[in-house]
């Protein structure tokens, strides 16, 4: 099987070429011998032809190249005297060719025999046939060319080496950057540093020792060539001036040549065991790394008494880079790795690392057909502690938690923060409830201990819910699941308890719990997001208003409605936080695009009951806000429900009313809704009635819906409101609107809930075009 012309080396490319080249040169002298059917030269010519081709034939079937070309040469020389011999003098001129070629084609010193054979023997075979003075310039000529060959020979081979020597440096380093690219071990890239070096410099042996944790003493990290009894005496070295070659250049940061160990003082420790080990000479190089400081060291051993020169200098130092780069890379590999998967704050393993342990720890218990207990431990009353302390308080008591609960439990458990004040336990191998308990009531006792903060001790309970596998679950999330609603059990029934999780336990309750912490934690992390619907002119199709809807991404739980989480926010007091983040959010907001897109662009914000109270202060206090924001109170609109005004008329009237009187618009929300009560409407001016989407989205040419819609736009005009439609979805619905005598409308039709980034862009594109289609 003949190998393809692209993987074959360039020695065999060029013996190829030269080949075939002399094929087709001589080639035409044959045909022309047996054309004249001159005998000799036929004779001559197909040894040359012939002999040229069975060696391309070999170098094209077997790659052995210096076999051929020493056949090649061998049968030029031959044949050329054979010519002169038979044919005569005119041959003598292929002398020049292949006296050139033989010094590719041959080792320096056979080429010079043979080619001075080679100028002898035609000498000697043609001095008859020139004139007395042409012989010796013709002689003179093929030595001269000799010459030329030889230096030139010479020369290259030079040049080959030193270029075979860089691309082995180069390739060694390749290999090297490779091992550090995949993120090989650092013990690996060492020892190909080590075999690196060692191939570069002949008869030494080498070792790399890096800077410990301490910074103080030196650890050996690679020296595979080294005897092992003296690499146990070299294992650890004090970073010091006159500690040995590699003590004093880490403690340096300079390179220290020891020409002759045995005498001389740094080595005096390690003299006798050099002696022994046959390490005569040594230097060594400090690993450096780019913010200055050392990271290690470079040992190079001779077996006998050197000195290194300066190209061996400069090969080591870049050896020395590439031991930087990898200890560093490592390095950062490692720090890398520990943010991935602890807990900046505790130290302990995060959610990540948390997930690779049960995993492994399911597999065990399967296995061993073990129990597997998860424990979810929450702090009661934290949040007592941010707010009357500060959160830097707070972190002091979760780092002393934590140091609590790893005091608690035993070697093989594994406990992770999962954030906030929030902590999982997995007892591995757990076998009684008994065992269960015992620890349980170890933690809850140490927990219940005071924290003390500035000198001031404060109590700190913890609530715990247990879930078992496989019993409670089989997998991960289940197990977590369920010893996080046992948790809050534990929670409802007093604190600072222990629940074990049980198939009767209320899921609505445990969900309920569940969404009141999540919704804390959210009002604390601002989990929580705006769109922007677009109010738009059902004739013109411009946007005319916005109205601000919020949303609440949950990280692990993804999207959770408005509908769900706002009622509970209401009850617990937290929709004063959401509501004061939405109103700056959006003034904000509003107040850019007003400047930037659409002069006249109002966004509603919804209100609830909660902010009405203590007579509006806190609606009253985003008029203030708006003013010394520099923002126009037209800017923002708020929309209250029918249901708020029908059960705190006069509160929400008098707040409304002190606003309205501002310049901010109001907007009475899902009106149709509230029984149809319209006595409020004679008392209070709003701006805009919006009609609830239960009644557009159910509009037919022949229904009562659309007799409704009609009805209530008609209303409004007379009492000098502009209605808006929301929940447009379809043409036809749009189509009755507009013959009903409506202007504004919202809806999926019209346009979705958008992003801030896609809000802006209709309002770019409006402006282009002069509307949002």
């Amino acid at each position: 099987m003949t190998v393809k012309m692209e993987n074959r080396s360039i020695e065999e490319k060029i013996l190829l070429g030269v080949t075939a080249a002399a094929i087709f040169i001589l080639s035409p002298f044959l045909i022309k011998s047996i054309l004249e059917y001159n005998k000799l030269r036929i004779l001559v010519d197909l040894v040359a032809v012939g002999g040229i081709s069975i060696i391309f034939i070999g170098v094209w079937f077997t790659s052995k190249v210096k076999l051929f070309s020493g056949l090649f040469a061998i049968i030029a020389h031959v044949n050329i005297l054979f010519g002169i011999y038979i044919v005569g003098s005119d041959l003598i001129f292929w002398l020049f060719p292949i006296i050139i070629a033989s010094f590719y084609l041959l080792p320096t010193v056979i080429a010079c025999v043979l080619n001075g054979l080679l100028i002898s023997i035609a000498g000697v075979l043609t001095y008859q046939h020139f004139e007395h003075f042409s012989l010796p310039l013709i002689m003179a000529s093929f030595v001269v060319t000799g010459i030329f060959s030889l230096i030139f020979s010479i020369f290259m081979q030079r040049k080959n080496r030193q270029l075979l020597e860089k691309d082995k440096i180069n390739q060694l380093r390749n290999n090297i950057l490779e091992l550090i690219a995949s993120s090989s071990k650092l013990s690996k890239v060492l020892s190909a540093v080590v075999e690196g070096i060692e191939n570069e410099l002949p008869g030494t042996m080498c070792s790399i020792s890096l800077v410990d944790d301490t910074g103080s003493q030196l650890r050996l990290a690679a020296g595979p060539s080294l005897p092992e009894f003296y690499k146990e005496a070299v294992d650890v070295i004090p970073i010091a001036k006159g500690v040995g070659s590699c003590g004093e250049a880490a403690s340096l940061g300079k390179r220290v040549l020891v020409t002759d160990i045995a005498t001389h003082p740094n080595r005096a420790p390690w003299a006798k065991l050099a002696h022994k080990a046959q390490l005569v000479s040594c230097w060594s190089e400090p690993i450096i790394s780019h913010h200055g400081t050392t990271i290690g060291t470079i040992a190079i051993y001779f077996k006998t008494l050197a000195t290194p020169t300066e190209n061996e200098f400069d090969l080591v130092e870049q050896f020395v880079n590439l031991t930087r780069i990898a200890i560093e890379r490592d390095k950062a590999d490692t720090i890398i790795w520990h943010q991935a998967n602890f807990d900046n704050l505790t130290q302990l393993p995060n959610r990540h690392l948390l997930h690779e342990h049960l995993s492994i720890a399911i597999d065990n218990a399967e296995r061993d057909k073990k129990q597997l207990v998860i424990a979810m431990l929450d702090l009661d009353n934290f949040k007592d502690v941010n707010d009357s302390l500060g959160h830097a308080a707070g972190d002091r008591v979760l780092i002393e938690c934590a140091s609590r609960i790893k005091n608690s439990i035993r070697k093989n458990d594994i406990v992770a923060r999962l954030g906030g004040d929030e902590f999982i336990i997995a007892f591995v191998g757990t076998t009684s409830a008994e065992d269960i308990d015992k620890i349980g009531q170890k933690l809850l006792t140490t927990l219940a201990q005071p924290y003390v903060i500035e000198h001031k001790n404060f109590y700190c309970t913890a609530s715990i819910g247990l879930a078992c596998y496989p019993n409670d679950g089989l997998t991960i999330d289940a197990l977590m699941t369920n010893a996080d609603q046992a948790m809050y059990l534990a929670k409802t029934r007093g604190r600072n308890s222990i629940h074990y999780f049980t198939e009767n336990m209320s899921t609505d309750f445990l969900k309920r719990m569940e969404l009141i912490d999540d919704l804390r934690t959210a009002v604390e992390q601002k989990q929580f997001h705006l769109v922007y619907q677009p109010i738009v002119d059902l004739h013109t199709h411009r946007i005319a208003k916005a109205e601000a809807l919020i949303r609440w991404q949950h990280p692990q739980k993804g999207l959770i409605s408005p509908m769900e989480f706002i009622p509970i926010a209401e009850e617990i007091g937290l929709i004063v936080e959401i509501s004061e983040w939405i109103f700056t959010q959006v003034s904000q907001q509003v107040h850019e695009w007003r400047q930037r897109h659409c002069a006249d662009l109002s966004i509603s914000i919804n209100t609830s009951p909660v902010q009405y109270r203590n007579e509006g202060k806190l609606v009253k206090a985003w008029a203030d806000s708006l003013l010394a924001q520099g923002i126009p109170y037209e800017a923002i609109s708020i929309e209250i429900t029918e249901h708020l005004l029908m059960d705190n008329q006069v509160e929400v009237v008098e707040a409304l009313e002190t606003l309205r009187q501002q310049g901010i618009t109001i907007s009475i929300d899902d009106f149709g809704t509230g029984y149809c009560s319209f006595s409020y409407l004679k008392n209070f001016a709003f701006d805009y009635l919006k009609i609830d989407q239960s009644f557009v989205q159910n509009m037919s040419i022949d229904n009562n819906d659309a007799a409704l819609c009609e009805a209530i736009i008609m209303m409004a005009g007379k009492l000098n409101m502009q209605v808006i439609a929301e929940g447009i979805e379809t043409e036809e619905q749009k189509q009755l609107l507009i013959d009903a005598g409506c202007t504004l409308g919202q809806g999926y039709l019209l346009a979705k809930p958008l992003s801030v980034m896609d809000f802006e862009q209709l309002l770019i594109k409006q402006n282009q075009s002069g509307s949002t289609t």
